[in-house]
Parts: structure tokens; C-alpha cells; sequence
């Protein structure tokens, strides 16, 4: 069992839960999908550790940096017991399904999983995507627009209308399109009255108080509704507050980049490339010596979309944004030539090597967060393709 306190730096050791904390601010579990398991998989919460081990996956090779290292924790992108209500039916040092997880628990050793809630969340992987390939993106694939956002009402005394308003947006309603800090307010009188054992902001207990108030609506993804009523209860004066919550049955715009709605994005070069232009780019950003990607292959690219890891079901949302390109981990030939088909061409990085900039995205979001000196060990989780000779379409110079 792994044991200690503090780093060779000094740095005291942080529990596991506070560190769930941080990445639940950042990528809130209730945005991941319903099918997903995400948060602590394996674990006490109460266990501290002086540092973590961030890798694609659950492997023996994480497990035993954390233990060199004596880190308590590892924080992987692919949770390592899925699928959700179908998993593991028993934890062996003997299953190939579960020993990996018998031994983090056997070094005492935590293991977070931040999936499809890391990739609809971290818009730094937009950021650096993007300007990697020199495009301006503009906006989020969404692949079922159904149900994905939901209008917020409450009512507010006219002093603090400001103050809410901010905080909701700050927390991230307010998105429509490429338009943020979206509302509506009204005026009225609301009226309330509090019995002995209330301390109200305004009037006195067993008084009935008329005051005047605002309206204040707007909407937000789903997923984010956890830290958007925090927010709205952090700064609202009230001791009861009073809200409504409405679903939105309209699809979201597909431009935008909003956090909790949407996956990768689509957006423009700033003019038009050669395909030898791009998959230079390409390479050069996700340290790739060939990938495969569909013919026939455009002489000229404007419009490029990317989805991190599996991306065979944005295929028909980045064909509907216009792009010339479609950039993903994986697709599946059959999705892929459909792709083609609509005269999209679809590059195929793999899966892994796809998604690798969430490893550099969670040791800044825990370094952003006043872990100055917190150790961090970064697993890169080398993979390759096969020899370019053996692809059937590999990428040509």
C-alpha cells in the first residue's frame, strides 16, 4: 500500500475527492453521456496523494509510474470499467477484464475516468486543435440535437439582477450561436412572506413583503444544470430561491463554442489549402508519420471538422457544416465512404493518438488551479499503426 504524505518539493498531499473536485468544475460529470461512467471508478475518495498519473488508459505502465512515483491516483481518459451497468462481475488478480483494476486497489492506487464529459467540456482542445491547423473554429458537432438545452427562469430582487445575471453567465448559460451572456428580464412585484423561524433579506419574519423584482431568463446546456444552480444560489440574496426549469425542445445552433454542448468543432482556414499543405499540419500536430483517409482526396481544403477518438457518428454533422475534411480518431470504412460520398474526405488518425491532447489539458486545468508544485507525470501511451507500406490509403507526402 502506497503511503505518503507530502512531495519531495514539500507539496502537501491533496485528498482524491478534492482533485474530483476540480475536474468536476471543469468537465461536470452530468455532461458526460448516459452511457458513459465517468467520475472515481476505483478507490477511496479520502485517499491523499502528492500527484497523479494522466493516461489514455488504465495500463500496466501507468500503474507502475504511479507506484515508482508514489502517487495514489491516476487520472485516465477511457474509463477502465465500461460499459456502464454491464461491467465487471468480479475483480481478479487472474481476469484480463478486471486484473488492472485489482492492482490499483492493491497499491492503493485511485483511478478517475473524464470521458465524453472531458470532451464536450474542454474547449482548450478546441483552442489548440484548431490554431494547430491554422483554422478559426466556429463552431461545435452535435450529433443528436434533440433535448440538449434547458431554459432557466428566476426571480430576482432588481438590486442583485447584475450580480445573478453574471454569475449565471460565468458559470456558462447565456450561449445562443456565436452570441454569449444571452437573457431576458422583466419587471414585477413578487411577494412572499417568511414565518418566526426565517431570516429574510428583505422585510421582517410574519410580515407579508411586496418587492420589486426581475425576471431573469435564460438557457444552457443539460449537462451543466449542477453548476449553474450552484452559481445562481451562491449569488442570489434569498434564502429561498425561486426557479423554474423548462426543456427546450428546439435543436441548439450548430455554431458556437460552447462548453457542454457539442464535440470538436468546425471552422474555416483562412484561405484555401492543398491537401499536402494540411496533412503537413496534420503530422506535424499529432506527431504522426501516416494515417488513412479516404479517396478521392481534395485538391483544394477550406472547411475542416475534428472529433477526438470515435468519431463514425459526426460524420453526417461535419458533412452538414460544409467541410472539405473530417478529422478523427476513427470512422469504420462503411462511415468513411459515406463520407467520401458527400464529398467529404475523412482522415483517420487513430483513435489514441486522436485524443492525445487530453493529457496536456488536465495537468493545466490541475496547475491552473494553484497546483503550482503539484506533481503531475504525464503517461504519452505510445502507439503506432502498422508500417505505412501495409495501409491501403496512407496519407502521401
Amino acid at each position: 500500500m502506497v503511503k505518503n504524505s507530502s512531495s519531495s518539493s514539500g507539496q502537501p498531499a491533496q485528498s482524491v475527492r478534492h482533485i474530483m473536485s476540480l475536474l468536476e468544475q471543469k468537465a461536470p460529470s452530468a455532461t458526460a453521456e448516459k452511457w458513459d461512467n465517468v467520475g472515481l471508478l476505483v478507490g477511496d475518495p479520502d485517499w491523499k496523494t502528492t500527484g497523479a498519473v494522466i493516461s489514455i488508459d488504465l495500463t500496466a505502465e501507468s500503474i507502475t509510474e504511479a507506484k515508482r512515483l508514489g502517487y495514489r491516483l491516476i487520472i485516465n481518459h477511457h474509463p477502465c470499467i465500461f460499459p456502464k451497468g454491464k461491467g465487471l462481475s468480479a475483480v481478479t488478480s487472474q481476469s484480463l477484464s478486471s486484473r488492472l483494476v485489482f492492482e490499483a486497489l492493491q497499491n492503493g492506487i485511485a483511478v478517475i475516468s473524464c470521458h465524453t464529459n472531458f470532451d464536450v467540456c474542454a474547449l482548450e482542445v478546441v483552442q489548440t486543435v484548431s490554431e494547430g491547423l491554422g483554422v478559426k473554429a466556429l463552431g461545435r458537432l452535435i450529433d443528436d440535437p434533440t433535448g440538449l438545452l434547458v431554459k432557466l427562469v428566476v426571480f430576482v430582487p432588481a438590486t442583485h439582477k447584475e450580480v445573478v445575471r453574471d454569475a449565471l453567465m460565468n458559470a456558462g448559460a447565456g450561449h445562443i450561436g456565436n452570441y454569449d451572456s444571452c437573457s431576458f428580464t422583466s419587471s414585477g412585484e413578487g411577494t412572499f412572506r417568511g414565518d418566526e423561524s426565517t431570516t429574510p433579506f428583505l422585510g421582517k419574519p410574519g410580515e407579508l413583503e411586496k418587492v420589486q423584482e426581475v425576471r431573469l431568463e435564460t438557457i444552457f446546456p443539460k449537462g451543466l444544470r449542477k453548476p449553474i444552480i450552484q452559481a445562481l444560489e451562491a449569488a442570489h440574496p434569498y434564502d429561498e430561491v425561486a426557479y423554474d426549469l423548462y426543456s427546450i425542445d428546439r435543436a441548439p445552433g450548430g455554431k458556437g463554442l460552447v462548453s457542454g454542448l457539442g464535440y470538436g468543432f468546425w471552422g474555416d482556414l483562412s484561405e484555401p489549402k492543398s491537401f499536402s499543405e494540411v496533412s503537413r499540419s496534420v503530422r506535424t500536430l499529432f506527431q504522426r508519420d501516416a494515417f488513412l483517409i479516404t479517396d478521392p482526396v481534395p485538391a483544394q481544403i477550406r472547411r475542416i471538422g475534428f472529433v477526438a477518438g470515435k468519431g463514425a457518428s459526426f460524420v453526417n454533422a461535419a458533412s452538414a457544416a460544409g467541410c472539405d475534411l473530417f478529422i478523427t480518431g476513427e470512422a469504420g470504412y462503411h462511415t468513411a465512404l459515406e463520407g467520401s460520398r458527400r464529398g467529404m474526405a475523412v482522415l483517420e488518425l487513430g483513435h489514441r493518438e486522436s485524443e492525445r491532447f487530453f493529457l496536456s489539458t488536465i495537468k493545466q486545468w490541475l496547475m491552473s488551479a494553484g497546483y503550482s508544485t503539484l506533481e503531475l507525470n504525464v503517461s504519452t501511451q505510445k502507439f503506432s499503426y502498422p508500417d505505412a507500406s501495409t495501409l491501403t490509403a496512407c496519407e502521401h507526402p
